[in-house]
C-alpha cells in the first residue's frame, strides 16, 4: 500500500470511530474528520463514498428514518462544498469550513426533518423547526469547532515529531 492508501484508510477508519463511538445525536466529530479528511483525500467522491458507507452503518446500528434521507443530502453538499473551496490547510480555514459545514447541516436536515414528520407544513411550523433545532444547531457547531483544534493539535504535534525524528537520523 502505498501512503495515499493509508492516509484515506485512517480518514475511513476515523470516520467509522467518529460516527459509532458517540451517541447518536452527537456528529461534531464525524463532522470535523470531513472537514479535515477533504484536505487529504484527494477525490471528493472517495470521501463522499466512504461518508455514505459509514453514515449507512450507522442508519442500520441506530435505525433507518425517512428523514436521514435529508442527512445524507447534507453530507452531499458539505462535501462538494469543501472540495470546491480553497485546499489551503490551515485551522482557520477549517474553522470556516467547519463552521458552513455546520450552516449547511442544520439548514438541510431541520428541512428534511420539518418535511418528514410535520404534520401541518406552514411557515410557522417550518420556522418552529428551526427555532427547536438551533440550541442543538449551536452545540454541534461549538463541539465541532473543539474537534476540529483537537485534530490540528494532533497533526501539528505528529509533524513536529516526525520531524524531530528526521533530523535525529542524520
Amino acid at each position: 500500500m502505498n501512503k495515499t492508501s493509508y492516509l484515506e484508510l485512517s480518514i475511513f477508519v476515523l470516520l467509522i470511530v467518529s460516527k459509532l463511538s458517540s451517541i447518536y445525536i452527537n456528529i461534531s466529530p464525524f463532522i470535523a474528520v470531513i472537514v479535515i479528511g477533504a484536505y487529504f483525500v484527494a477525490s471528493e467522491y472517495k470521501l463522499l463514498l466512504m461518508i455514505f458507507i459509514v453514515q449507512f452503518i450507522s442508519d442500520l446500528h441506530y435505525g433507518l428514518h425517512i428523514s436521514n434521507l435529508s442527512v445524507y443530502i447534507s453530507y452531499l453538499i458539505i462535501t462538494l462544498m469543501l472540495y470546491k473551496s480553497e485546499r489551503m490547510f490551515s485551522l482557520y480555514r477549517s474553522l470556516i469550513l467547519g463552521l458552513h459545514a455546520n450552516l449547511v447541516f442544520y439548514v438541510v436536515s431541520n428541512f428534511g426533518h420539518f418535511l418528514a414528520y410535520s404534520d401541518v407544513y406552514s411557515r410557522n411550523s417550518l420556522s418552529d423547526a428551526y427555532y427547536q433545532g438551533l440550541i442543538f444547531g449551536v452545540y454541534l457547531l461549538l463541539s465541532t469547532i473543539i474537534f476540529i483544534i483537537v485534530f490540528h493539535t494532533l497533526l501539528a504535534v505528529s509533524r513536529k515529531q516526525l520531524v524531530r525524528s528526521r533530523s535525529t537520523r542524520s
